[in-house]
């Protein structure tokens, strides 16, 4: 009897022993679930029982930026850090808005923060047909907080968007508007009535091969007297007769674009004698 005994005992270890190791290949079909890390406070450390769970995997998931109200947790994909909002706050704003190209442009603004001064501050800009902004320069605080980044004549051409960062802080996103610099003028200023004199003009920045409308004042309206196309060099001319004597007012229209406002050159006066 001593011996089946011994037998069957060495059986009955030897199943608990494969029992023991078919248990994580059996859990093995179960979906891992995703923990917080348990270094990060916002999430709370999982149940023992969940760790002893052989299907469970701890799995440090990407973090966020933002910040976390309190008792807030991650969800299977992101995690938020425990961090404290930074305090303060950044203004900006542009000037002149809209503006016309190639002219000047100030961006200014706030920095309310404890220390303001010697702040750095990055000026960032997404312009027309871009998908992404671009870090553009950089200032520092003066000792109230202001900061002011005067850009050049030929650096804000076309429509755009701009933001300021201070540190962890981040303005607004405000659209600058660009006019284009739409040029008109005339051969003569006084022509005599049935001659034919030249119109002529550029436009900046290039908007070669689109149509420039010349208009002509008729009392309180204007009438379109010309459509000519841009050339590669984004500029026109073409020959008019003017029938009648007088006074009389022109001007240049560019159509709004992607890039650029509607746009309208500056008024020219012409006297046709008689």
């Amino acid at each position: 009897m001593r011996r089946p005994i011994v037998l069957l005992s060495l059986l009955l270890v030897a199943a608990f022993s494969a029992l023991v190791m078919a248990g994580p290949a059996g859990a093995a079909h179960l979906s891992p679930r995703v923990l917080c890390p348990q270094a990060n406070t916002c999430c709370p450390t999982p149940p023992a029982s969940q760790d002893a769970r052989a299907h469970v995997t701890p799995v440090c998931c990407q973090q966020t930026t933002a910040c976390c109200p309190s008792g807030t947790c991650c969800s299977a994909a992101t995690c938020c850090t425990a961090t404290a909002c930074p305090s303060g706050s950044l203004t900006i704003s542009a000037s002149p808005n809209p503006s016309t190209a190639p002219g000047k442009v100030t961006v200014s603004g706030v920095l309310t923060t404890s220390p303001a001064a010697g702040v750095t501050v990055a000026l960032w800009r997404e312009q027309a047909g871009q998908s992404s902004f671009h870090q553009l320069t950089m200032t520092t605080t003066d000792s109230s907080g202001h900061y002011t980044f005067t850009l050049k004549r030929g650096t804000v051409m076309a429509d755009q968007a701009w933001y300021a960062t201070a540190g962890s802080l981040r303005s607004a996103t405000i659209d600058q508007q660009v006019r284009a610099l739409v040029g008109l003028a005339s051969s003569s200023h006084t022509p005599v009535a049935g001659s034919t004199i030249a119109l002529h003009g550029i436009v900046s920045p290039s908007h070669a091969g689109a149509v420039v409308l010349i208009e002509q004042r008729r009392g309180s309206t204007w009438r379109v007297i010309a459509r000519p196309r841009l050339s590669k060099g984004s500029g026109y001319s073409i020959s008019h007769r003017f029938a009648r004597a007088g006074k009389t007012e022109l001007r240049a229209v560019l159509a709004r674009s992607t890039r650029n406002l509607a746009s309208t050159s500056p008024t020219v006066t012409l006297t046709v004698r008689s």
